[in-house]
């Protein structure tokens, strides 16, 4: 290459990679932003009884009621889909006899079973309870209230956990608490999977996900 065909590749290399750069940085702010709005949202309250190392946690939850679909689906993507659209329906689209809209909250709750079904929740607000809500007109989406409970989590950072990541994280939980022989997990327990942040805009090594069991105490 000549000498000028050479400076002007280097410039437009230049301008490319500044505009890359540019773009990579708009989308992590927005990335950011989206971290930061979920992590004010809110969320059940709960106290810590203890921290067994490894990111595992035992937590004692007050009741509260949450909005629920069941559904039957071939994979657990497809029904978490389905479900997740059902249920912000109900919050967001006013698919109730009151047509009312509610506030999203943290985390959306998953419970995967074994016999391909698939039950998919939002958490409602602490001011609400099933004698306020509106019932719901999508027949999937019923209303339930969650009692006081205690159970164990196991926290980690990453994409939309899929059917190995939850088998994996369940039998550390599972061991970590065998190991420390204190808490057992409740017979047959379901295992509970939280989302807190957008499986979208925010950066995967910002979203907060769960891997829970029940505890028999």
């Amino acid at each position: 290459l000549r000498f000028a065909d050479a400076m002007l590749l280097t410039q437009i290399a230049k301008i490319v990679g500044g505009v890359l750069l540019a773009l990579w940085a708009a989308r992590f702010g927005v990335g950011l932003a989206a971290w930061r709005a979920a992590n004010a949202l809110e969320q059940p309250r709960y106290r810590v009884v203890a921290s067994l190392g490894g990111a595992v946690e035992v937590r004692e939850y007050e009741p509260y009621v949450v909005a629920e679909a069941t559904i039957r689906a071939p994979t657990m993507a497809a029904g978490m889909g389905t479900g997740f659209r059902a249920c912000a329906g109900y919050i967001f689209g006013g698919k109730n006899r009151r047509g009312r809209t509610f506030a999203m909250t943290a985390p959306v709750r998953m419970i995967p079973r074994a016999d391909d079904v698939v039950k998919v929740s939002f958490v409602m607000a602490r001011n609400e309870s099933l004698r306020t809500l509106p019932v719901p007109t999508d027949a999937l989406v019923k209303l339930r209230s969650v009692p006081k409970h205690t159970a164990a989590f196991v926290r980690f950072a990453g994409g939309r956990p899929t059917p190995s990541v939850i088998d994996k994280k369940r039998q550390l939980l599972t061991d970590k608490l065998a190991l420390k022989g204190a808490y057992r997990p409740k017979p047959n327990a379901d295992v509970l999977v939280y989302g807190y942040h957008d499986p979208f805009i925010t950066p995967k090594f910002l979203r907060r996900n769960e891997v829970g069991l029940e505890l028999d105490v």
